[in-house]
């Protein structure tokens, strides 16, 4: 066998010429490797780039939630303490306005307090002239010449019309003369007080008398009364005469007794001005300028 391939003739030499290696196509492949390879390094590069950066913004976004948490609570707070503040400004408001009633009140309680003790001591004082006075007519009582009692919250010195006038007079006798001046010689000595000088009669008709009535005698004799009290030394700017007739009786007139006590001059204790209750202050003080009625 190994003879007869060495006798085998030799093939001839192909007419093509045989290929040399193939660099570009080598070359090309390579580039194309090359060039996956490195695109595949860049999106790897990137991909883990993504990656970093997807941790940073985590990480950052983590950071930001206690930050915008805080914001938020601090918001919250801020807006509570608002309201708060209001409702203290409110309170305090309410304070101060209730403080200045008080103090208003207080201001009112003392000026009330201030008058109430004026008013004990103008009594205090009215009492012991009411006491005095008393004293100083206590004679003139016992005999049955006047009473002294109160009447409508006033002193009243009451003289009977028996010890004063003729039936039917405005004349004082001779006793009722001396009575009066009497009597104006102890008032004379309450110079700051005023006395109004009441007549009164009963109701049975006048007859054949210089008077039209009853009204008009009451008045007379109130006239006669006040004069001699002048005369005894009284002020005369002090002293106030009025009749009322038969319509102030102190009883009925159903029994000459009861015509008989009807019968009378009152000698009135006048309260003081500091006795009176104030008057509203939109009345004014008489002689005052009149307020301007507005445009």
């Amino acid at each position: 066998m190994a003879k007869d391939a060495a006798l085998k003739p030799s093939p001839e030499p192909s007419a093509k010429p045989a290929r040399g290696f193939p660099f570009r196509l080598w070359a090309y492949a390579i580039a194309m490797t090359a060039g996956v390879g490195g695109a595949g390094y860049l999106a790897w590069t990137q991909y883990q780039q993504a990656g970093r950066d997807n941790d940073a913004f985590v990480a950052c976004r983590d950071s930001l939630t206690p930050a915008q948490e805080g914001r938020r609570l601090a918001s919250e707070r801020a807006t509570a303490c608002d309201a708060e503040l209001t409702k203290v400004a409110a309170q305090a408001k309410a304070n101060d306005d209730q403080l200045a009633r008080m103090q208003s009140n207080l201001s009112a309680t003392k000026d009330e307090l201030t008058a109430l003790r004026t008013q004990r001591v103008e009594t205090e004082k009215r009492m012991a002239a009411i006491a005095d006075i008393q004293g100083q007519f206590a004679k003139m009582i016992d005999t049955g010449q006047l009473k002294v009692a109160a009447r409508r919250g006033s002193l009243v010195v009451e003289l009977p019309a028996e010890v004063l006038f003729p039936s039917g007079s405005a004349e004082l006798s001779e006793k009722g003369q001396i009575a009066v001046i009497e009597v104006g010689v102890v008032l004379k000595q309450f110079p700051d007080r005023r006395f109004l000088v009441v007549g009164h009669t009963d109701n049975a008709p006048l007859k054949n008398s210089v008077y039209q009535d009853n009204w008009e005698l009451s008045t007379a004799r109130a006239l006669t009364v006040t004069r001699f009290l002048a005369k005894a030394g009284m002020k005369a700017d002090s002293l106030v005469a009025a009749g009322v007739g038969e319509h102030d009786p102190l009883s009925g007139n159903a029994s000459a007794g009861d015509r008989q006590r009807n019968r009378r001059i009152e000698i009135q204790l006048l309260p003081a001005i500091t006795e009176l209750p104030p008057l509203p202050a939109t009345l004014g003080e008489a002689g005052a300028a009149p307020v301007p009625a507005p445009p």
